[in-house]
């Protein structure tokens, strides 16, 4: 009997302290159970459950606080996401960088910075809010953080992410880690923010915590343009590209008249356009010939033998007949001992011959032809109209930086080769340049990187290439699939790599 009295007592302790045991453990679950992980719409990573919002090592609650309020949670982060299906948000907290999924309800008290009880219809994308939960991960006040500022309708915003400092209406900011970058409901990445895109900052202090792209771009394709090719495209009033026979544009959204010329401006043309964010749209000039060209021979006979002559202000030799454009055409003759001859004639037949006797020349008497055979910087045509007389001189922009006109260009020799993805069109600045993997001639400032694929959504990004030594190879995501825009997919972050660090020049072939 004292051994069963024994036992007995023995199992009703073992039962409380199993029941002590668990209480243990499940306080250690619930405390640690958020696992935060860095979100992002193409990186398929999952979010922790909103019940388990309870505080982790990561996001220590502080003592004080702790003591307050054991069963809260209060964290200041970037509003990323929401699903009203499911009551359910996301947040990337601006103190560990980690992302936490947070559930609300009919119960949830929702307020602007100037305490205003607003809807979530009324939360914008990419602002700052301070939220407390309740033990269940459920949002008991969401209300937009007061220090937070936001900056709206900005272009040429720049982000480095090695330097992590970004260029905000010419002022400088710390350009955070974990900031999230947003276009639509889709995350991006900095490098696909054009400078001519509108966009929208948030940040507390001097520290930028997300960009949203209010408004964006999508892509002009160029067809049928053989005839254009070396003349100038504009669209609209402010974008001017060279026309090459493919190429592709990166274009502010909005609706354009998008004119094109060729290079003797003989023949134009003009359409209008409608730029959606993020979609393609091909423009066909097919429709814009050239008539064929008719020709023909002129045998020139002049008096003094020798004189120099110039057809339409070029010099060219006569000894032989020469072909020429039917149409108007301006000859120029000039001879020592005499005046300037300058006479306009048609050509209209296939052959003739022409006598031309400066002596007897029409514009002899001319004051002006006098003038011009002095000066050899003007004529004067019969019709009293000066035509200036200028030689042509193709320049090109240097891309070195001049300090003291001396610095050299140190990123000659040297490539920007575009690896990944495999087998897409690449584009640099508006040019075809082949299909990845190819290789560009580096060359410093921004090069903006197109990529295209059958089926597939275009992107682009805008690369800042230094003035320094050394290939730069970039790795750009797989291009999503046309029909899964806006939705989830798998593609990776951009990597980039620099051997400008080895300082070694790729071998001559």
């Amino acid at each position: 009997m004292d051994f069963m009295r024994r036992f007995s007592n023995l199992i009703k302790e073992s039962k409380e302290a199993c029941s002590a045991a668990g209480a243990v453990i499940l306080a250690v679950v619930m405390s640690f159970s958020l696992v935060a992980c860095s979100f992002s719409k193409k990186s398929g990573s999952s979010i922790t459950p909103g019940s388990a919002i309870l505080p982790i090592a990561s996001k220590a609650v502080q003592q004080s606080e702790a003591a307050e309020n054991p069963n809260e949670i209060r964290l200041t982060g970037v509003f990323t996401y929401i699903d009203t299906n499911s009551r359910k948000m996301h947040y990337m907290d601006v103190e560990s960088g980690n992302e936490y999924e947070v559930a609300f309800g009919g119960s949830t008290d929702i307020r602007n910075k100037y305490d205003t009880i607003i809807t979530t219809a009324k939360m914008k994308m990419c602002a700052i809010y301070d939220v407390v939960c309740n033990k269940d991960g459920l949002a008991v006040s969401i209300t937009e953080s007061k220090k937070a500022w936001r900056i709206s309708e900005i272009t040429g915003f720049v982000a480095d992410e090695r330097e992590q400092v970004a260029t905000v209406s010419s002022n400088t900011y710390k350009y955070a880690k974990s900031a999230v970058v947003m276009s639509g409901s889709d995350r991006i990445q900095p490098a696909e923010i054009m400078k001519q895109d509108v966009v929208t900052v948030c940040g507390i202090d001097k520290t930028v915590y997300s960009v949203n792209v209010d408004r964006g771009h999508g892509y002009l394709k160029l067809t049928g343009v053989d005839n254009f090719v070396g003349g100038f495209v504009d669209v609209g009033t402010e974008m001017v590209a060279i026309v090459s026979k493919d190429m592709l544009m990166t274009v502010p959204e909005g609706e354009y008249k998008v004119s094109i010329q060729n290079m003797s401006r003989t023949l134009s043309g003009s359409k209008s356009v409608k730029i959606e964010k993020d979609k393609d749209v091909t423009l066909d000039f097919s429709e814009y010939r050239t008539e064929a060209v008719k020709n023909g021979m002129v045998e020139f006979s002049v008096t003094p033998a020798g004189a120099v002559m110039y057809i339409d202000g070029t010099q060219v030799s006569y000894d032989e007949p020469l072909t020429l454009d039917y149409g108007k055409h301006t000859v120029v003759l000039r001879a020592n001992n005499y005046l300037v001859y300058e006479e306009v004639f048609f050509v209209k037949q296939s052959y003739e011959k022409k006598i031309i006797d400066m002596s007897i020349s029409k514009s002899s008497t001319s004051k002006s032809a006098t003038a011009a055979q002095t000066s050899g910087a003007a004529q004067t045509t019969k019709s009293g109209q000066i035509q200036s007389w200028t030689s042509s001189v193709k320049t090109t922009k240097s891309n070195t930086d001049i300090v003291n006109g001396t610095v050299k260009n140190l990123t000659e020799g040297y490539y920007v080769n575009i690896k990944e993805p495999q087998g897409t069109a690449v584009y640099v600045n508006n040019s075809y340049v082949g299909m990845a993997p190819v290789s560009v001639e580096k060359k410093a400032g921004t090069m903006v990187i197109a990529l295209t694929m059958a089926g597939r959504q275009t992107r682009s990004y805008s690369i800042d290439i230094p003035n320094a030594t050394g290939d730069i190879n970039y790795s750009f995501p797989e291009l999503e699939l046309k029909n899964a825009v806006g939705q989830e997919s798998v593609s990776q972050t951009a990597s980039e790599s620099s051997s400008s660090h080895q300082e070694t020049k790729p071998a001559a072939n």
